[in-house]
């Protein structure tokens, strides 16, 4: 194919990323959008273009314009590409005295007979009918020996940590949604610590399901987990190094080596992710609700195979010999940065919230800190690195009442509400005891309660009954005076009251 033609298609595919009005973050999700989309390729095949190849692209054109996006010419171009048996043999020979040797020393040692591609070596090598046992043998290299498992010698020696995901997720109102759980699992007893279901396994989740292990058992000798950017990031390694919480190194793409917590994900995929195809989820915070029920209410509790009784025995409630304040814990993951503030507003905007620093500080520079886990805490470092408190300069406050624990029809609810041992109470904000005692006061005409009897039997009947809403209290109360008068006994009203709450068929089962 003519390489001017094949640079005017890549040209194409890169034409909307050389737009100077893009910024570099607009720039990059419209590359990432485009190496996730498949295309026709010049040769015919219809694939994705990776994004490295994108930016390696973008840069050829910025540097030397149409001229840099032409294809490459062989370094072989002109020479004899066909491959005699006898280099083929000749390789063979070299695999036969040495099973481990690579395609790249082969073509070293060949190289008197002539130069070849490394993959037309390859092509010709897997043709040959003695190739797959050489490979064999080099995989049974006994230098290597067999591999060994590793196991803690106590609790809280060494922590695991992975992410399952991303899996999808049906909501209750027909929108899907993609999730992840992350899970901090003890080595030695295989018990889980803190668990979290978030859309996006991010560093604040990291920090996040780390911080609520750490608060309620303390802190590990070792940490192990995969290669992850957001376990390899400066930031939670800082961290973990501030704590003396020791880093194990970790191979790139070696789930095996990883073997107690991907065992771990295999339970949470059977008893978790496929039930809740039958489960009416309402979203994020019902699903770690979800999650809680089953490790508590059956992995927990469940005879383990590798180590031959329940996570939750083997753990024994042991907390770990390193214990820190929740501040220490809160310091050693905050962001740090240098920023200046407005000289006449003396704010300063410290990841998504707008701070407001001491008058005297207002217009300079200085030393900040910041949570990502909560984003209304921040800090400035004063002088000796002590660290002060900033408020929000933008303070919004919801005038809404708490909304119910959520919840949805299923099996994975019934063992929730189990473990936790049936509903919760949730009062609506501003309406409880005091505000029942004023509005029968109201309509009774009179102080109540008049005596510690009234007091107590108002109390009993919103313990039964309780919470309630305000404005369906105040409307059956209206009704109830109405019809009854206001000068029957109170134990008349609270009766009524009751029947209207409950019907007379369930209440006769209490």
């Amino acid at each position: 194919m003519d390489p001017r033609n094949v640079a005017q298609w890549r040209y194409e595919q890169i034409e909307d990323l050389l737009d100077d009005t893009l910024t570099d973050h607009a720039r990059h999700v419209l590359l990432l959008r485009k190496s996730r989309a498949p295309v026709r390729w010049p040769s015919g095949d219809e694939r994705r273009i990776a994004e490295a190849t994108l930016y390696r692209w973008l840069q050829a054109y910025r540097d030397h314009g149409l001229k840099g996006l032409m294809p490459s010419p062989r370094k072989d171009c002109g020479t004899r590409r066909r491959m005699d048996r006898s280099v083929v043999e000749k390789a063979i020979a070299f695999l036969r005295e040495e099973p481990r040797r690579s395609l790249t020393l082969l073509l070293v040692l060949l190289k008197g007979m002539g130069i070849f591609p490394r993959s037309t070596l390859h092509r010709h090598l897997k043709a040959h009918p003695e190739y797959p046992k050489l490979r064999r043998l080099a995989k049974q290299d006994p230098d290597r020996g067999l591999k060994r498992r590793f196991q803690a010698k106590r609790p809280h020696q060494i922590w695991q940590c992975d992410s399952k995901g991303p899996f999808s997720v049906k909501l209750a109102k027909g929108k899907f949604i993609k999730v992840h759980v992350l899970t901090i699992l003890d080595d030695f007893s295989r018990a889980t610590l803190a668990w979290l279901v978030t859309t996006s396994p991010d560093l604040r989740s990291a920090i996040q399901v780390f911080r609520s292990a750490a608060r309620r058992w303390g802190l590990p000798d070792k940490f192990y987990a995969d290669r992850a950017s957001i376990f390899d990031s400066r930031a939670f390694r800082m961290g973990m190094a501030e704590l003396g919480v020791h880093r194990i190194r970790s191979k790139a793409r070696n789930a095996s080596a990883r073997g107690k917590i991907e065992a771990y994900h295999r339970i949470i995929a059977s008893w978790f992710v496929r039930e809740l195809r039958h489960q009416v989820v309402q979203g994020i915070e019902h699903l770690q609700d979800l999650l809680t029920g089953v490790l508590e209410g059956i992995y927990l509790v469940r005879r383990h195979r590798g180590i031959g009784k329940p996570p939750r025995d083997a753990l024994a409630g042991k907390i770990s010999e390193r214990t820190l304040s929740a501040d220490r814990l809160l310091e050693a993951f905050l962001v740090r940065t240098r920023k200046k503030s407005h000289p006449k507003t003396g704010e300063v905007e410290l990841g998504t919230r707008l701070f407001r620093v001491p008058g005297r500080m207002a217009g300079h520079r200085a030393n900040f800190a910041f949570d990502l886990v909560d984003p209304e805490i921040a800090f400035v470092e004063k002088r000796g690195g002590a660290l002060l408190p900033l408020d929000l300069a933008v303070h919004l406050v919801e005038d809404k009442a708490p909304s119910a624990p959520p919840r949805g029809d299923g099996r994975l609810q019934a063992l929730y509400d189990e473990v936790r041992g049936g509903l919760r109470p949730q009062a609506e904000a501003g309406f409880g005891l005091p505000e029942i005692f004023s509005l029968l006061a109201q309509h009774l005409g009179r102080r109540v309660p008049h005596d510690e009897a009234e007091a107590r039997s108002i109390q009993d009947f919103y313990r039964t009954f309780g919470p309630l809403a305000r404005a369906q209290t105040e409307a059956a109360l209206a009704k109830i005076f109405t019809r009854l008068g206001n000068d029957r006994p109170l134990a008349t009203y609270l009766a009524a009251i009751a029947a209207k709450i409950q019907p007379p068929n369930e209440r006769k089962h209490r």
